[in-house]
């Protein structure tokens, strides 16, 4: 394969293919999304590829500016470690065979400068830690860029990899005909009319540490009912989590809808796109409701909000939507709620290793999010 000319992502030379690895999880595949945009805005001609995980392939299928979703070859049941390598091996032979004259590794692990270095792209760009880098990493890289520390959101982050130029802020995942087919039959399956306004309630994480309590999940959904809207719970397809939103129903004192576990991730996105309003923890869920334009108050514990917060499409600021490092934020359409304690954010699982977190477990319904949410939904009822 020819190598690509020396040039940087915003040249003005057309890249035949561009290669962009993301080797993590759902949320984090999805924020990748502005950065798809804005190379296809910079680049119209070149064919575009995202490479990731096999589960987080619906965030990006169905993309306007992406021609092709590649996934990372997984275990499968009963198969062993060498029949895994093979199946990696072929992986990286089919990779190398493609015209791919620009890569991008827009993670920091070793798995994406391996497939940026076998994709034998003329042009390699990654991030690097200077004062801790793997000297056989950096010779991976033709390009590699200095991790820039500081407050940041992971959209900005992501962008940093194109370079300075025209940039597209806009979390976009389309559903798609048949996921909204299905996502509406499923609603009507509820009881909803299509007339009440529906509010989706994800209470859960497979990270304990980033859940609230079930008494304060049921409280907001016993709120959102006697003030006349449709509270619709969802959560992910495992038994704890499932486990955990029975629980909540059970101390819901009204009916409320569920659709818990039983969502592919393009019907989720279809779904939170005829809610009115996402309330529920920091999660991947809570992007997806985001990324829907749908308006967010999301519940943060330990995690920072200046990088994970809901992100506000178009916005058009500096390195974060969200200035302060805890405390309730706004970033129109979303609110976010995170106590105003020193500790706050922790980055931790959990308090001293507890897996639980009491910045979260704390957080009263009555003085701390009641007030909130009858702020947000007096908003929402303005602006119809």
């Amino acid at each position: 394969m020819k190598n690509a000319p020396e040039s940087s992502p915003e040249s003005s030379l057309e890249p035949r293919g561009i290669l962009l690895i993301k080797s993590r999880h759902i949320g984090d595949v999805l924020l990748m999304a502005p950065l798809v945009s804005t190379l296809k805005q910079r680049h119209p001609a070149s064919h575009i590829a995202a490479l990731v995980k096999p589960e987080c392939t619906p965030m990006l299928t169905h993309h306007p500016h992406l021609e092709t979703v590649l996934a990372f070859p997984a275990p499968q049941p009963g198969q062993g470690k060498a029949a895994l390598l093979w199946r990696q091996l072929k992986a990286w032979f089919t990779l190398a065979r493609g015209t791919w004259d620009l890569a991008i590794n827009t993670t920091e692990g070793d798995r994406g400068i391996l497939n940026a270095f076998f994709s034998r792209a003329g042009k390699r760009v990654g991030f690097i830690h200077p004062r801790r880098e793997k000297p056989w990493r950096l010779w991976l890289l033709t390009d590699p860029i200095p991790y820039r520390g500081g407050k940041r959101h992971m959209v900005i982050h992501n962008l940093e990899l194109a370079g300075p130029g025209l940039q597209d802020r806009v979390v976009r995942l389309v559903p798609g005909a048949e996921a909204q087919r299905s996502a509406l039959a499923k609603l009507r399956a509820t009881g909803w009319d299509g007339q009440r306004p529906l509010v989706q309630i994800h209470p859960t994480s497979r990270w304990n540490f980033k859940c609230w309590s079930d008494t304060g999940m049921a409280q907001a959904a016993d709120f959102f009912h006697e003030s006349g809207w449709m509270p619709l719970f969802t959560c992910g397809p495992g038994a704890e989590e499932r486990a955990r939103l029975d629980a909540i129903l059970a101390l819901c004192r009204h009916p409320s809808g569920d659709l818990g576990g039983g969502l592919s991730l393009k019907e989720l996105a279809a779904v939170s796109g005829q809610c009115r309003l996402y309330f529920g923890v920091d999660t991947a869920p809570m992007h997806i409701a985001a990324s829907q334009n749908t308006p967010v108050v999301a519940l943060f514990g330990p995690t920072g909000v200046y990088d994970w917060g809901p992100w506000p499409n178009g916005w058009a600021g500096e390195d974060t939507p969200y200035g302060a490092l805890r405390g309730v934020q706004r970033s129109d359409p979303h609110l976010v709620i995170q106590k105003d304690w020193a500790c706050v954010p922790c980055g931790k699982a959990g308090c001293e290793g507890s897996k639980k977190s009491r910045c979260l477990d704390e957080l009263d319904f009555d003085r701390e999010v009641r007030p909130w949410l009858a702020e947000r939904l007096e908003r929402l009822q303005r602006l119809t």
